[in-house]
């Protein structure tokens, strides 16, 4: 449950309503292991993550470089629409609410299991690549 007065949650809807030109509220979208949280933004027409991350706890640009690393080795990832680094505020598109575990069975289980190991390489070598750049 988030406080009455939650200084950062205010201050994200603030600052993703000024990217996006209209008042906007945001509702959990979900949390890690970190300072990080995640509010969901519904457009109408589409629906984009807040991320806060207090600065004084979490540095944004290690998520935004590995973002555009494997972004860059064709794996799909969310796209940071926006970013505030200094205040720890980055927006996010969505990239679907869809898992695959309702959608595997027995016949098609190799197939998933297969496409995923093709993106585990891709990050593997996107991650090699840029230890020696």
């Amino acid at each position: 449950m988030q406080p009455q007065n939650d200084v950062r949650k205010q201050a994200l809807e603030q600052w993703v309503g000024e990217q996006l030109g209209c008042a906007v509220a945001g509702v959990p979208a979900s949390a890690d292991a970190s300072f990080r949280r995640y509010f969901r933004f519904d457009l109408g027409d589409r629906t984009l993550i807040g991320m806060d991350a207090p600065p004084e706890k979490e540095d944004c640009r290690p998520f935004v470089q590995v973002a555009r690393l494997f972004e860059q080795a064709g794996v799909h990832v969310p796209q940071v629409v926006e970013q505030d680094l200094e205040r720890g505020f980055l927006l996010l598109s969505v990239r679907g609410t869809q898992t695959w575990l309702p959608l595997m069975h027995a016949d098609n289980a190799d197939t998933f299991f297969n496409n995923v190991m093709a993106v585990l390489v891709k990050i593997q070598r996107a991650s090699q690549e840029e230890l020696f750049t």
